[in-house]
């Protein structure tokens, strides 16, 4: 093992901590170029290659954690819900849902409610993820990214009354979530209300917007041009 690799890796995942991301992926590089083998780090780093929106080095980094590393259940278990992310953007989310229905299987947690539900979502299938995320919110009715989904899932079937009730709700729960703000918007623009509309779509501006977003700048834009 190398001593100074997970010396820099420690650096990476202090910085991380503390949001300093260029700085964090600098460390993490030199770490894994003197070999890293702390599975925590390995994990940092592969979570940071998401939000950077380098699918591929992130598949790798989780990977490695679950092939290579003699790591714990808890690493393995964050690993795959990773991992299965990157099978998405990379264009595999059958393989992603797979490795998600897994780790539900032996691990329920809100964070997996959301992330499968999300994903189920963008497989397409509307009643199974409508299904999915009814069982997510009896687990835990206040969670922000389940009841985003039910708002994107009502919103996509055509039924806006419902899908307004589930985005308000997030929002009362978690009032930075880009996706949230922008079907309000969305909405309140059909309902005539410009100048709230406007207020949403605004705020979802300034959330911070990753290649993991299920909506971009442009989408937000987009749709402040449109009230215009």
């Amino acid at each position: 093992m190398s001593i100074m690799g997970n010396l820099y890796g420690f650096l990476g995942y202090y910085n991380h901590s503390r949001a300093k991301f260029e700085k964090a992926v600098d460390m993490y590089k030199k770490a894994e170029k003197l070999g890293i083998y702390k599975p925590n780090y390995l994990l940092s780093y592969g979570v940071l290659m998401l939000r950077e929106g380098n699918f591929e080095k992130a598949k790798e980094l989780f990977s490695t954690v679950l092939t290579d590393l003699p790591a714990k259940e808890e690493h393995r278990t964050m690993a795959k819900m990773n991992i299965s992310l990157a099978y998405w953007k990379l264009g595999d989310i059958d393989v992603a849902v797979e490795m998600l229905e897994e780790v539900h299987r032996k691990h329920r947690s809100g964070r997996v409610y959301g992330t499968l539900g999300y994903l189920l979502i963008h497989s397409g299938d509307l009643e199974r993820a409508l299904e999915y995320n009814l069982e997510g919110l009896e687990y835990d009715e206040d969670d922000p990214v389940i009841l985003d989904n039910l708002g994107q899932i009502y919103y996509r079937m055509g039924q806006v009354d419902k899908a307004k009730d589930f985005f308000e709700r997030a929002e009362e729960e978690k009032d930075d979530q880009a996706v949230t703000l922008y079907y309000l918007g969305l909405i309140y623009s059909l309902e005539g209300d410009k100048e709230r509309a406007r207020e949403k779509l605004n705020k979802a501006l300034t959330c911070n917007i990753t290649p993991l977003s299920a909506i971009t700048l442009e989408d937000i834009e987009e749709a402040l041009g449109n009230l215009d």
